[in-house]
């Protein structure tokens, strides 16, 4: 972390833990030593969180994950669509991604029309909270042009999917592409979908990015490595009487006397291969 809980009057730092998945299996999590530690289960999903009190406001935080590249299995728990105006389709949208489904002959090939059809509604690009195109809505609408990065475009995709039928999941992770140096480039989010015992990875964003528009199937059209980090949206874990919530469980956040959370300074995240 490059930052402290003096820079935002914080009395803890909240750490998601991981998950395991198809492609990497979660063997431990580094915490930083002195600090005082709480593992915490999520309301909802039962993934677990690490909520660290810090010995002093100017402690500096250092996490690590360990991952293998042994095969896990995601969570059941992850195809469940959260509770919440986010992840729901209005009308509008639920109707359009009914017809389209059912014209493309529904099954998966209603699925990559969907798929398809959000691809081509956005254009990549980063758009402030307050100027999200969903913001101040009750249920996510259909859109026929916006901007939006991998949580805008997942966002609406995952909520077209589930209305639709199909089984979507909403991933979080590291992603480290070809840096020399093993930085990650940033968090990014995906869609996976299970349908019919396929299960398969959609990375419009990524795509995007790229500047391509052969939107299909792929872990990572954009070469690099992701470390999985959350499923889902609008985590809720209790402490100290607190709901702490996190939108978009990522990485780590602060937490505010009040239970609030905001992300900080983004932490510099290195990849070490043994």
């Amino acid at each position: 972390m490059t930052d402290t809980a003096r820079d935002h009057d914080a009395v803890a730092l909240i750490v998601p833990l991981g998950i395991d998945t198809e492609f990497q299996r979660l063997e431990r999590v580094d915490l930083p030593e002195g600090w005082n530690t709480s593992i915490l289960g999520e309301a909802r999903s039962g993934q677990l969180a690490a909520l660290l009190t810090p010995p002093h406001p100017d402690a500096p935080a250092r996490l690590g994950h360990v991952v293998s590249g042994r095969p896990g299995t995601l969570a059941d728990a992850a195809w469940h669509p959260e509770p919440a105006a986010r992840r729901r389709a209005a009308q509008d949208l639920a109707q359009d991604a009914r017809r389209m489904a059912q014209d493309a002959g529904g099954g998966r090939r209603g699925l990559e029309a969907i798929v398809l059809d959000t691809a081509k509604r956005f254009a990549y690009g980063a758009i402030e909270g307050p100027d999200r195109w969903y913001t101040g809505h009750d249920a996510i609408p259909a859109v026929a042009c916006a901007v939006g990065d991998c949580i805008d475009i997942n966002t609406y995709l995952v909520a077209a999917l589930r209305t639709a039928g199909y089984d979507t999941a909403y991933l979080t992770c590291y992603f480290f592409d070809d840096d020399p140096d093993g930085i990650a480039a940033g968090m990014h989010c995906w869609v996976r979908t299970r349908h019919e015992g396929l299960i398969e990875d959609w990375d419009i964003a990524h795509f995007k990015k790229d500047g391509r528009a052969d939107v299909h199937a792929a872990l990572n059209p954009v070469p690099g490595l992701r470390v999985a980090l959350a499923h889902g949206r609008d985590h809720v874990y209790r402490w100290n009487g607190l709901d702490i919530r996190l939108p978009i469980p990522s990485r780590p956040n602060w937490v505010l006397a009040d239970g609030s959370t905001i992300w900080g300074a983004p932490p510099v995240v290195t990849l070490s291969r043994d």
